[in-house]
């Protein structure tokens, strides 16, 4: 499979993507994981569903934190070096996170609150997938 070239996305783009996700780092550490929660559970509420989050086992925080530590490395790497191959990365991945979020939301019952990231993803994903694929000059 031959991916489409990507030396044309601006640095910009991508560094942009990054910045953004920037916004879920308090997920890497445990102390600060149980804050966004919350805020995203008084979201919820405010959406009409349950405003308070469950505790969670030592276990799911610990999965939490790991995805927060894995968001901020693929922030870092974009932020170092924001290549348009980064960008066609970043967008095959905020489709698949997309799913996974609709996933959980539709069939586990997951707060709907969720709907925003899956939002959020796909806008990152077709911004960057469209600068990956417009024609340099």
């Amino acid at each position: 499979m031959r991916l489409p070239a990507t030396d044309h996305v601006p640095a910009s783009t991508v560094r942009f993507w990054a910045l953004l996700d920037t916004g879920v780092m308090s997920l890497a550490l445990p102390f600060t994981a149980p804050l966004f929660l919350g805020g995203l559970y008084w979201l919820n509420g405010l959406l009409g569903g349950v405003s308070s989050a469950p505790p969670l086992d030592p276990l799911a925080l610990f999965f939490v934190n790991l995805s927060g530590v894995l968001v901020l490395v693929w922030v870092a790497a974009r932020l170092l070096q924001p290549i348009g191959l980064l960008a066609l990365i970043d967008a095959v991945g905020r489709v698949l996170v997309s799913l996974l979020i609709a996933y959980y939301i539709v069939i586990e019952g997951a707060i709907p609150a969720l709907w925003l990231f899956v939002g959020t993803e796909m806008a990152g994903a077709i911004a960057q997938s469209r600068a990956v694929l417009r024609r340099p000059a």
